[in-house]
């Protein structure tokens, strides 16, 4: 007899849930959980949920979340599983200052081909035990699509790059080494969501490629991962692949997504693929779902195409919503009672559950564990990533010289600040000026032009998307961003200056500054804070660059037209 053969039904289902309590509502207007409040510990302990994720609204400081995550697995149980998407670069939810973030994925692809592996499995087990320092047993990481689309605007530099080899090759690397600090690596987004151009958190996206193409690029990355080293979870896309499975959802015209997908989740995953471990679903409150369906449908339908776990199945925002959480598990049970879900699949999947939390299972909070975040040897590596991966994309390298005046153009405030600290740390004697796009002026501009002898424009593309801030529930708070207009514009006015554009995130608009600038150099990561408060580790790698203290190493991961 296997433990899941113990529980009820609705113990079942409600291991089969994994909730967010980044926001509750205790009365007075939501507020970020830095501990449970007593309403929602009392309707989390009743009901028994296999997991917490956790959001940067969650994590203040190293004291409070292991403080917080104690408490979760005290109101639980020690077993629990409580995850975060700690990817690196554009995706970092752990406070910057307090532990080490490391470029994220584009920027270890960028890094030179001999040193890459090592630096991938470094990465992953530095990740791992700082998580693990803090009480947390699971990331959602790392990103194994093939980022073939340059119009992605979800994964973009998530991604190793748009190579499936390489993607394999480093996604293997970081797995092993977060899984060999005792953290559960759950490998995204199955079957592949690099060959989109929209967002799922907004809309439904779909993969066009055929059958054979799908094999080749976006689904050989996972095969090759899980047969290499056996992630320990991995996560559905929210995209319709009409290649994998063509049916659509009854009554509609709608291409069944991947997350609600029987043939693609049980036939091409568990099947096909051999995947043994625990498959979860993306966030079910995300646009690309929430938009077709009713919680209750969309648990009902991702359990039916196999999936273990329903993340985020609905918003846990007040003592309301854990009403409706329980009338969920209930409705759940009762349709294994009636035959609409098998009963044995679904004890089958709890018991995968709970051998996950076995293997996963958090320490004993140790205080002398965190004397790993932001240890010197992790912000050594997170140091030699970031000055190794930056790319002269075209021209050749720059080198500002002492006492030269530098102006700036930068996308914000705070990437002006971090680039002016991080280049007169290492040179005070350069004369720096800068402008923001927040407050641009362009007479102003014209003026600081007209006294430089360096003119450094970064451009940060792509715009902010919703899994940036958090996930679906941030969309309403996102900027309307417009196209980089301005630094062409003012790139065209500036004569007789040296022209630097550097892309801090995406390399993909390169191609748009190489006729207007001497040289066109790429970081992939636009992060302004580091351990400390200091300037990001990008922009540090970029001025000792620029300053002549590195040199150049970083190697394109992707297929750019320029």
């Amino acid at each position: 007899m296997t433990a899941a053969e113990n529980l009820t039904l609705e113990q079942c289902v409600a291991l089969k849930l994994m909730l967010d309590i980044r926001f509750f509502d205790t009365g007075s207007g939501a507020q970020p959980v830095l501990q449970l409040p007593p309403t929602l510990a009392e309707g989390l302990a009743a009901l028994q949920p296999g997991g917490i994720i956790l959001f940067r609204e969650n994590l203040a400081s190293v004291e409070q979340i292991t403080a917080l995550t104690a408490q979760i697995r005290q109101c639980l149980s020690p077993m629990t599983l409580i995850a975060i998407d700690q990817e690196g670069g554009r995706v970092t939810r752990l406070p910057r200052e307090q532990v080490t973030s490391f470029s994220g994925n584009m920027a270890l692809a960028a890094c030179p081909a001999d040193e890459r592996t090592a630096l991938a499995r470094a990465m992953g087990a530095a990740q791992g035990e700082e998580l693990a320092a803090l009480g947390i047993n699971v990331n959602f990481a790392p990103t194994l699509d093939v980022n073939s689309n340059p119009q992605n605007p979800v994964i973009n530099v998530r991604a190793f790059g748009d190579d499936p080899v390489a993607v394999a090759s480093l996604g293997a690397e970081v797995v092993s080494g977060l899984q060999g600090t005792g953290v559960a690596a759950a490998v995204k987004h199955f079957p592949g969501h690099g060959d989109t151009s929209q967002d799922s958190h907004t809309h439904l996206p779909c993969v066009m490629r055929d059958a054979q193409s799908a094999a080749r690029v976006d689904l050989a990355p996972f095969a090759d991962v899980i047969a290499a080293v056996s992630p320990a979870m991995v996560m559905t896309a929210h995209i319709q692949y009409p290649a994998l499975d063509a049916d659509t959802l009854p009554g509609t015209g709608i291409v069944r997504p991947a997350t609600l997908s029987h043939r693609i989740v049980t036939g091409l995953l568990r099947e096909q693929m051999n995947f043994k471990g625990v498959v979860i679903s993306d966030a079910l409150d995300m646009r690309a779902i929430s938009e077709l369906m009713t919680p209750l449908e969309a648990v009902l339908a991702c359990f039916h195409a196999g999936v273990d776990i329903a993340l985020m199945p609905l918003l846990v925002r007040s003592g309301d919503a854990l009403a409706q959480l329980r009338l969920l598990v209930s409705a759940v049970a009762e349709a294994v009672r009636a035959g609409e879900l098998e009963e044995k699949q679904l004890r089958v999947s709890a018991e995968r559950i709970l051998q996950l939390q076995a293997r996963h299972a958090a320490g004993e909070q140790d205080c002398a564990a965190v004397s790993c975040l932001g240890c010197a040897a992790h912000r050594s590596l997170e140091a030699n990533i970031a000055r190794h991966s930056i790319t002269l994309v075209s021209g050749t390298q720059p080198r500002l010289n002492q006492g030269s005046a530098v102006h700036l153009l930068m996308p914000g405030r705070d990437s002006a600040a971090a680039l002016c600290q991080a280049l007169e740390f290492l040179d005070p004697s350069l004369r720096i000026t800068w402008q923001s796009l927040e407050d641009f002026d362009a007479t102003r501009e014209r003026e600081l032009l007209a006294a430089a002898d360096v003119y450094l424009v970064g451009v940060s593309e792509p715009a902010v998307s919703a899994v940036d801030l958090g996930g679906a529930e941030d969309l309403d708070a996102l900027a309307d961003h417009s196209p980089a207009s301005v630094q062409k514009w003012s790139l065209g006015q500036a004569g007789g200056v040296q022209r630097v554009v550097v892309m801090l995130n995406s390399p993909y608009s390169c191609a748009d500054f190489t006729s207007l600038a001497d040289t066109v150099l790429a970081t992939y990561d636009g992060a302004t804070v580091g351990y400390g408060g200091e300037p990001g580790p990008a922009y540090q790698a970029l001025a000792a660059v620029l300053t002549g203290m590195a040199s150049l190493r970083g190697q394109l991961p992707v297929r750019l037209s320029l």
